[in-house]
């Protein structure tokens, strides 16, 4: 482990990073900056002490995979309240590891803004009605984002597209988030799992004019689909209904 940096501190970031996402994997920990230098038996390593203490403990994600989550004593060190821990359902797991990836397992590194770090910094920006995924891309000139996880099993492309346009119309009824997408400062996000549904989203958004207002990216992970194949299986007979309204 790294010579500078204390236990307690790893812990404490260890327990940050679950708290602001709900969870966290070993693949993508080695991108943090405390975890730099740190090879990936010893941080689970150290996710087996914080399990010993009772900090996190490890359910499965798919097969072969397994995530930690924060338990009431680890949640207690960061303050959060119970609705941030224990065990997740099958569509927060998808969401929250969504998320993740989109922010933490790329090559373009993300963070995701908690209510309270909005509230803080940005306390014109008033989130009525719309979820908690708010986040910052450092890279360039700085830009805040809002990201849609599309957790449907059914390939409704159209109903994305739709939930696309709430969004942007949603922000641009508050001044402050209306200002930031005109400075060309703000970009909504539309994580998706197959890239043939990613396309057709992106057809769509560039012919309609209601897009043209404001940044809009949407990103295929295919990584995610261990999440979803068991029901897809029982759920899609012919390929065609994962891009077809």
């Amino acid at each position: 482990m790294p010579n500078n940096t204390n236990l307690s501190e790893l812990m404490l970031s260890l327990l940050e990073q679950i708290g602001r996402y709900r969870l966290t994997v070993l693949d993508g920990l080695d991108r943090l900056p405390l975890f730099g230098g740190m090879q990936a038996k010893q941080i689970r390593r150290l996710l087996w002490k914080m399990e010993h203490r009772r900090l996190v403990a490890s359910a499965s994600l798919y097969r072969g995979s397994t995530y930690w989550y924060l338990l009431p004593k680890g949640a207690a060190q960061l303050h959060l309240d119970a609705s941030r821990i224990g065990i997740l359902s099958e569509q927060a797991k998808f969401r929250a590891f969504a998320l993740l990836t989109f922010c933490c397992r790329t090559d373009k590194p993300r963070v995701r803004l908690t209510p309270q770090e909005l509230a803080a910094y940005l306390p014109d920006c008033q989130r009525v009605g719309l979820p908690s995924t708010y986040y910052y891309d450092a890279s360039g000139i700085g830009q805040l984002g809002f990201v849609r996880v599309d957790a449907g099993h059914h390939g409704r492309w159209d109903r994305v597209v739709q939930t696309l346009r709430e969004d942007i119309s949603a922000h641009l009824r508050r001044t402050a988030w209306e200002r930031l997408i005109k400075a060309n400062r703000f970009e909504f996000t539309v994580l998706t799992v197959f890239p043939e549904k990613a396309e057709r989203i992106r057809e769509t958004v560039a012919q309609q004019a209601a897009f043209r207002c404001a940044r809009v990216q949407v990103i295929a992970l295919p990584e995610l689909f261990p999440l979803i194949a068991l029901p897809l299986r029982k759920e899609v007979s012919t390929p065609s209904q994962l891009t077809t309204p």
